[in-house]
């Protein structure tokens, strides 16, 4: 057969399906225990670098956490099912979590102020198995419940590109995004991808990233950029995996 290379607590608090439709149940930014604050234009001190507050530190701890996504060396994750590699820049700092309404293969969350979330789904589908119509299914599937959660999304851009795992280049298919969510909860925006992998016949695999990008819109879409052109085209079924997984889910 084919295969495919290529966001804890139980209930999350976190604005960050701004982006990405399916992240629309992490929509109230969480609380978390901040150390005294740098003075300005200086890094966290490293000792101040946690996986809960990626930006230690720092005077503004969400440019520092986006900052680390943007220069920090690619790492890899696995789901919990031990059978896909998830390519993460400054992979120690992620958690993996789960979103309880909506079960993925793997949701990963950076930092406890939800500065980024990763998730990646693994279905079977009855229709098309290449990575547009597994992107159009996600898209009719998702976007209205994010229509539900005050969800906002803007444009989207189509990016067609491949990846190359073990020497074979297979499609890639991306769905860019800006967007925005406003509740009593919290109000910010959001850049982000959805990303559509050729997988085994009969299955769609879908990556989404959403990085908070309310204070530092620019900087949020060159981590999302950076993540289309480096992460997302690493992501693949582990190597000794030699037929279709179960599509589970939690």
């Amino acid at each position: 057969m084919s295969r495919s290379s290529s966001f804890a607590r139980p209930v999350l608090r976190g604005g960050i399906a701004s982006a990405v439709p399916l992240l629309a149940s992490l929509a109230i930014t969480a609380c978390s225990n901040s150390p005294p604050p740098r003075p300005p234009g200086l890094p966290p001190t490293p000792g101040s670098v946690t996986r809960e507050n990626p930006g230690g530190d720092a005077a503004d701890p969400e440019r520092a956490a986006l900052e680390r996504l943007l220069t920090e060396p690619w790492g890899r994750r696995q789901d919990p099912f031990e059978t896909l590699d998830v390519p993460l820049a400054d992979w120690r700092s992620w958690r993996r979590i789960r979103i309880w309404s909506h079960p993925t293969r793997a949701t990963f969350r950076y930092g406890d102020e939800h500065h980024a979330a990763l998730t990646v789904l693994y279905t079977r589908t009855s229709g098309p198995s290449d990575p547009d119509s597994c992107l159009d299914e996600f898209w009719a599937k998702h976007a209205p419940l994010a229509d539900g959660y005050g969800v906002r999304l803007g444009e989207a851009q189509l990016i067609r590109t491949t990846q190359e795992i073990d020497g074979e280049v297979r499609p890639l298919v991306f769905k860019v995004l800006q967007g925005s969510i406003a509740s009593v909860f919290a109000s910010d925006e959001y850049a982000g991808a959805i990303a559509a992998y050729e997988s085994w016949p009969g299955t769609c695999l879908v990556s989404a990233l959403a990085v908070k990008a309310s204070r530092h819109p620019e900087l949020a879409r060159r981590v999302r950029d950076r993540w289309i052109d480096e992460g997302a085209p690493k992501l693949r079924w582990i190597p000794s995996l030699h037929e279709a997984p179960r599509p589970d889910a939690r």
